[in-house]
């Protein structure tokens, strides 16, 4: 099995979503943890790998509703397929003006990022195992000091670290403020401060492919198993 992080050709991102990516998967995943799907979706074509369909796009994101997600991967072959955070007043008008303003709550998310942790591999474009399993570590260490003020709360996979989700109704409603006030007590964590602060709406939708390290974005429990993260085009 080829257990090299690389990227994903549009052959295979193709292959990819055609023989193993599952909308309904998606779908429950978000009724599962008491979530309705989003309102908004997004692609990036191939921005970071230059790998792309039409180079118009490159350094463009697509956004759209969550009904369109299956014609928009098929269109685009996308290197990175994201949800939008945000529950809006009027999502129409918010993909109209393309202005992610007025919206009413936002689900809480750690972005634990193994570009953050010391390892020996030292060059971050060669993401290593180790990287993972340190990174692993930290997001449980994390998730268990949470559990001190939150109850429900999700770990995915997403291809060079783990997102944690809080799913705890008063998590969507807490201040810009309040999630300043929670990175400042885990400034000793790998986080990216800017996604659990609020500022980056977006975040990978669970079994997508990230295709900058040919890895499944997967919903993981106790323990992760790297090999159920490995697109079947990596195994043939």
């Amino acid at each position: 099995m080829e257990n090299k992080y690389r990227p994903s050709s549009l052959i295979e991102r193709k292959e990819f979503y055609e023989k193993e990516f599952d909308i309904g998967k998606v779908k429950r995943w978000f009724r599962a943890n008491g979530m309705q799907v989003p309102q908004i979706c997004a692609v990036d074509a191939g921005t970071e790998t230059g790998i792309i369909i039409d180079r118009k796009l490159k350094g463009e994101m697509l956004y759209f509703k969550f009904d369109e997600l299956l014609d928009k991967i098929k269109k685009y072959v996308p290197e990175d397929v994201y949800y939008d955070r945000n529950r809006y007043e009027n999502p129409d008008k918010v993909l109209k003006e393309l202005k992610f303003q007025g919206w009413e709550r936002q689900e809480l998310a750690f972005d634990i990022d193994s570009d953050n942790v010391e390892c020996n591999c030292k060059n971050r474009e060669k993401l290593c195992d180790s990287c993972i399993e340190k990174t692993f570590d930290w997001t449980k260490k994390m998730k268990k000091e949470l559990e001190k003020d939150f109850r429900n709360m999700r770990i995915v996979y997403s291809g060079r670290g783990f997102h944690l989700h809080v799913l705890d109704k008063k998590a969507f409603f807490l201040t810009k403020e309040e999630r300043r006030e929670l990175n400042k007590r885990f400034k000793e964590y790998p986080i990216d401060a800017w996604v659990s602060a609020g500022n980056i709406r977006l975040i990978r939708m669970p079994y997508s492919l990230n295709a900058l390290v040919s890895r499944k974005v997967i919903p993981i429990r106790d323990n992760f198993d790297m090999g159920k993260a490995y697109p079947k085009f990596l195994k043939n």
